[in-house]
């Protein structure tokens, strides 16, 4: 996909993933591959990501509501080459610990980082990732006024 093509939209529902990117503090949400776009590009990426969210606030019930949120989230998509693992897309969302995996995502693509790449240890991958989340970070969040 080149860069002309983002930022681009799809719809995904979700799959249990190994727990490998919660062992590395990364926890993901990883999709199922059948739903991703032919068009997108193995790599990683700088996007946003809409679920279904408990939100804080109470209804005159005083229940919790459930609305669609955004969040911004690091993104890859692609082989696995450091635990020698087939494609996956894996969904690291920002500043957010989640309890419950969702069923479905939104996913919008803002920017491609980089290609996949291998490394020589899962701290060597760990070390890359959190370049990766300050990119993405850098890049999906608002500078202060």
């Amino acid at each position: 996909m080149s860069s002309n093509t983002l930022p681009l939209h799809f719809s995904a529902h979700t799959i249990r993933g190994a727990g490998r990117g919660k062992n590395l503090n990364v926890p993901t949400i990883n999709l199922r591959l059948e739903d991703i776009p032919s068009s997108v590009e193995e790599g990683i990426y700088a996007g946003f990501v809409w679920f279904n969210a408990r939100y804080k606030k109470q209804d005159t019930r005083n229940k919790k509501q459930i609305e669609m949120q955004r969040f911004c989230a690091a993104i890859h998509y692609g082989p696995r080459p450091v635990f020698h693992d087939d494609v996956a897309f894996e969904i690291h969302i920002l500043d957010k610990e989640m309890k419950k995996l969702p069923e479905s995502v939104t996913v919008q693509l803002i920017e491609r980082l980089r290609n996949v790449e291998d490394f020589a240890s899962p701290e060597e991958l760990r070390v890359q990732m959190a370049e990766d989340i300050a990119e993405a970070r850098a890049i999906l969040k608002p500078s202060p006024h």
